[in-house]
């Protein structure tokens, strides 16, 4: 082979290798740039019966709104997004304050979604009753994204039902989510 040929072929290898290694770091660049922040969501849980320090079949239903959204990237145009859910489920106030897994779906305003999977960890001190919810977006818009959601509620209802048995039929709370 003549040195000729030699130099050409090692010129293609570099500009292939080089291209490929310049190809990486924007697209990573890129993925960074995909970032939502929803500060102002709100949420309505109702439990009907309503709920007590006894366990009982209750039909739970969600009503939950993100709100005053800013998106970058793939979420630029997002300003709001739901998440609506009923089942029927066993509870009772004692276990409020518990921890597990959850997964739900949001819709955006630009009418994709985005189903996420979170450990939830909630906490009740004196009359605040806080949710954290820390996950992942496992599909639709922003997949692949880790999140941290926070609700935070006053719930004097649920301190009356733990301590003295009353019972809680809707619990109302502010929420913020943060896509990283």
């Amino acid at each position: 082979m003549s040195r000729f040929a030699s130099l050409a072929i090692a010129s293609t290898v570099f500009t292939v290798c080089t291209a490929g290694m310049a190809a990486t770091p924007a697209s990573a660049d890129t993925a960074s740039l995909d970032t939502l922040h929803c500060p102002t969501g709100t949420s309505k849980t109702t439990y009907d019966p309503p709920i007590s320090r006894t366990e009982v079949d209750t039909t739970r239903t969600i009503d939950q709104k993100y709100t005053g959204c800013v998106g970058t990237g793939a979420a630029a145009g997002v300003t709001s997004g739901t998440h609506k859910d009923s089942n029927v489920t066993r509870r009772s106030c004692l276990q409020l304050g518990s921890e597990g897994d959850v997964s739900w779906e949001i819709k955006w305003n630009n009418g994709k979604t985005s189903k996420v999977s979170a450990h939830r960890v909630s906490n009740l001190v004196g009359a605040v009753f806080t949710n954290t919810f820390t996950g992942k977006i496992t599909d639709g818009l922003l997949a692949g994204h880790g999140f941290v959601e926070t609700m935070t509620a006053l719930s004097p209802e649920i301190t009356e039902c733990t301590l003295n048995g009353g019972t809680v039929s809707e619990l109302n709370a502010d929420h913020t989510l943060n896509v990283i």
